[in-house]
């Protein structure tokens, strides 16, 4: 592959990216957000589907359980392997449905300022 093809490559990868994340925002209402927080885990409709997708590409933050299976906390993505999770404030979540809608959320905000 030339370097001249491998330069629109790119262009096209970028402009594909901006597009689809103006048509993720469009998709953001308080319908699609309450649809998530009543039920954060399994298949939800077309739309709540595609945007769980576009945060998984790849997500910038996640969960960490101390204490497996009974408390969460919100990290930021990647995890340096040399490094342990860090999680980004001090909220515990005691419900796994309450931390993924938590998740949810702190992409959906870094999704609308972006």
């Amino acid at each position: 592959m030339s370097a001249a093809a491998s330069d629109k490559q790119h262009l096209v990868y970028a402009q594909f990216n901006t597009t689809l994340r103006a048509h993720i925002k469009t998709l953001i209402t308080a319908a699609l957000i309450e649809e998530h927080r009543q039920r954060p885990l399994g298949q939800g409709s077309d739309a709540l589907e595609r945007v769980k997708n576009y945060f998984c590409r790849p997500p910038l933050f996640g969960l960490y359980s101390r204490r497996p299976m009974r408390e969460w906390q919100i990290i930021r993505l990647p995890v340096a392997l040399t490094q342990g999770p860090q999680p980004i404030d001090d909220i515990m979540f005691k419900s796994e449905n309450d931390a993924y809608h938590a998740v949810f959320l702190k992409h959906v905000a870094h999704l609308m300022v972006n």
